[in-house]
């Protein structure tokens, strides 16, 4: 079993599930509302937070914790992955250079320069407890000449984050120190995620990230690549596996070794009315890769309109634990009613804070 991360802030257990609180807010719930139910940590957008409301205005808050008001620990994305995702949608909007990102703002036209220096700066201001560096992200089926200038500009990107990161911190306390963590590259290719993980871990960081889309064309898991980084980073330091969330997609992955996971699958499900629940005999028992241990209802479906049934049976999440029933948030739902959302939320949430404990309970040995 992996040790526990200590941050400035608090220790997290691991294996941790980190909720997406992308502009310091997951959607429909509130801070205390995520206390509640056993949330620990988490992520959120430096990009997004520079963009709206920016980041003056979240230092002169006191910092994003107090800002949103959470108290616990929080992981601050650097936005490479969604500068790539944007640009790529849309190359007017932006170019990815050697040593820098160029983005413009589709609605008003305003640019951003954004450099791994900039973007260490801009955590500091938002006041994070675990930064992550600047990358250069790609698609794994991507060509390859394309992964290797990501991974040369990664590497490169990593060592200008940790000096600018070093400057700032020097003479900071260690107990009074955010964790910097480093993102690794190189697409579909061995080679490549195994000579990225090797120079990052040879810079040396606190912990360190799977970077680029985790999943193939048929949204399968790529367990190959993330296995290569997995054996070539430091075996005791903190692996975080970043937007992987599919709850067989966390167990395979936590069982080649990572500690770290953040998504926005569960909450942007649960607006969509698909909800989590753990199959008979399976909120005991710690799966495995390839366990058959959840299921998922859409709770829009006319079936459960008359379906007085709790979405789980033994379930404590403020909807199932309070007695309320399928027939209920599929009324909700139908009429639109805010409420609608935040139960399912809750939900999906303490689904994953369950299967978490479940995990932490022993290592888990992968059969692949």
């Amino acid at each position: 079993m992996a040790d526990p991360l200590a941050t400035r802030r608090a220790t997290w257990p691991v294996p941790t599930f980190l909720p997406d609180a992308t502009r310091a807010g997951v959607r429909g719930v509130s801070s205390e509302d995520l206390r509640g139910i056993g949330i620990e940590g988490l992520v959120v957008n430096a990009f997004h937070l520079l963009r709206r409301p920016g980041a003056r205005v979240v230092q002169a808050a006191g910092g994003v914790h107090r800002f949103m008001g959470w108290q616990g620990p929080i992981l601050s994305d650097s936005g490479g992955f969604q500068v790539w995702s944007l640009i790529r949608q849309d190359p007017a909007r932006g170019v990815i250079r050697d040593n820098e990102v160029i983005f413009r703002e589709p609605s008003t036209g305003e640019k951003w320069n954004l450099t791994p220096e900039r973007i260490i700066r801009l955590q500091l201001q938002l006041g994070t407890d675990v930064l992550v560096c600047l990358d250069d992200c790609t698609d794994a089926s991507d060509p390859e000449a394309e992964q290797q200038r990501s991974v040369a500009r990664t590497v490169k990107w990593a060592r200008r984050s940790r000096d600018e990161f070093d400057r700032l911190t020097d003479g900071m306390a260690a107990a009074d120190r955010p964790l910097l963590f480093a993102v690794v590259q190189g697409g579909a290719s061995e080679e490549l995620r195994r000579q990225c993980a090797s120079e990052l871990a040879a810079i040396g960081f606190d912990g360190y990230g799977f970077g680029g889309w985790p999943l193939d064309a048929e949204s399968a898991l790529l367990a190959d690549p993330l296995r290569w980084v997995a054996q070539t980073l430091p075996p005791t330091a903190p692996k975080h596996a970043l937007g992987i969330g599919r709850p067989d997609h966390v167990v395979a992955t936590h069982a080649l070794g990572y500690s770290l996971f953040d998504c926005a699958l569960p909450t942007r499900d649960a607006r969509h009315g698909r909800l989590y629940s753990f199959r008979r005999g399976w909120t005991s028992r710690r799966p495995g890769p390839g366990d058959a241990f959840y299921a998922a209802l859409r709770i829009h479906d006319a079936k459960y309109r008359v379906d007085h049934g709790p979405v789980e049976d033994g379930c404590d999440c403020p909807l199932c634990g309070a007695g309320l029933s399928r027939a209920y948030l599929h009324h909700l739902f139908k009429v639109g009613d805010a409420a609608a959302e935040r139960y399912a939320t809750l939900h999906n949430l303490r689904f994953y804070v369950r299967l978490f404990d479940l995990l932490r309970e022993g290592a888990v040995t992968s059969r692949s």
